[in-house]
């Protein structure tokens, strides 16, 4: 650190989101950037007065104390290992890896670093999502049991370049059978989960999908439908799907417990309603007592730092999400604290999705995920993670 400020540096242009966060914190400068297209690099580096360019990632290392990852997502992992055994701390952008061996690599760095690595899953900061976590937390969804989560963008217009050449998505996001992109869906609800129980986490899954109707150039399936069974023998249902024709709807989720339950709308703009109240000990209760109420009667349950949230988070993307986030991130830096969304978390969620591309290709069948904080269940050996620029 200089002057008592996290030198922060940014890889990859999608990162460019967090820059606001980071400029509103006194504890925090973003002093760097890196990007392989140098005239890209420069224009964004400008727009946003960053003083120092580079288009090699392991440059940017010498001259910054913080990282955040938000290259294409198969050079998260090899990325965010390389900036842990610098001793960098990393913000890294959604899923942390591309394969279970990259999950156990990034495992190792982050337990020999002594740095800080937290995944920038955003999704996680919405606004109704944070009110949910806050409510189940207090116990007003009773004991939860069911969730789900669906993210539904078509995105097949980015899968080429403009020269018709394939992107980083068409080998990554679609050009693998399964639900490769899960941790929008599944993160808050998992959260949600945890709040009431800290011990739960993902045991197994199954993945199963509809197949190809839409786009057929591509081996993945218009829908998959991923169940995570917790280890309490609960169930999360998460529906991916990126190639229909349909308009995008990316925030859908439902929250069942003995107590009440949560919806959110599927229709754009509109908040969810909730249903709570439910005596277990007092027996059957007629449908037409049961009533939703607007999710925005219940915004006394926010947290304190959301109810009035600081300009910068009115003008940060995914309804404040980007802010917080960044928030998060610098204070569990400046503390030495558990960041929100540490590595053993970010690798359950990413792992819930490399594990269900085993499961759908083998016909739905049930795949036990890792847990990586568990030592005995890691691979005697590993390759070496890929280089990278």
């Amino acid at each position: 650190m200089k002057n008592g400020k996290l030198r922060v540096g940014i890889a990859g242009r999608r990162g460019i989101s967090t820059a606001g966060g980071f400029r509103a914190l006194p504890q925090a400068e973003l002093t760097a950037m890196c990007d392989v297209d140098e005239a890209r690099l420069n224009q964004d580096a400008d727009q946003h007065e960053i003083p120092q360019r580079f288009t090699r990632f392991a440059d940017m290392l010498d001259h910054v104390d913080a990282v955040v990852v938000s290259t294409p997502m198969q050079l998260h992992a090899p990325q965010a290992v390389m900036a842990l055994k610098a001793g960098k701390h990393v913000l890294s952008e959604v899923t942390a890896c591309v394969s279970l061996e990259e999950c156990w690599q990034l495992a190792d760095a982050v337990r020999t670093s002594g740095a800080m690595y937290m995944m920038a899953e955003n999704y996680c900061y919405m606004r109704d999502n944070v009110l949910i976590h806050a409510m189940a937390g207090k116990g007003l969804f009773g004991d939860v049991y069911y969730g789900e989560g669906e993210y539904l963008h078509d995105v097949k217009f980015l899968h080429h370049n403009s020269d018709g050449s394939p992107t980083w998505r068409y080998y990554w996001q679609v050009g693998q059978n399964g639900s490769t992109y899960p941790t929008h869906s599944l993160g808050p609800v998992m959260q949600w989960f945890t709040a009431v129980d800290p011990s739960e986490r993902i045991e197994s899954v199954v993945c199963v999908g509809t197949g190809r109707h839409t786009d057929p150039e591509h081996p993945q399936d218009d829908t998959s439908i991923l169940l995570c069974k917790l280890r309490s023998g609960k169930l999360i249902r998460v529906r991916v799907d990126m190639m229909s024709n349909r308009p995008h709807h990316m925030t859908y989720y439902t929250l069942q417990g003995t107590q009440g339950v949560y919806e959110a709308s599927r229709l754009d703009n509109q908040r969810g309603n909730v249903w709570l109240g439910e005596n277990p000990g007092a027996g059957p209760v007629r449908d037409e007592h049961r009533k939703w109420m607007p999710i925005e009667q219940f915004d006394e349950h926010l947290p304190e730092h959301w109810k009035n949230p600081p300009p910068e988070a009115l003008r940060a993307g995914h309804g404040g999400g980007d802010y917080f986030v960044v928030k998060d991130f610098v204070d569990a830096v400046e503390n030495e604290t558990k960041p929100p969304i540490d590595v053993y978390t970010a690798l359950e969620w990413t792992a819930a999705g490399l594990c269900s591309q085993i499961s759908i290709a083998n016909g739905g069948a049930a795949v036990k995920v890792p847990d990586f904080s568990d030592l005995s269940q890691r691979p005697v050996t590993l390759d070496a993670p890929p280089a990278i620029p």
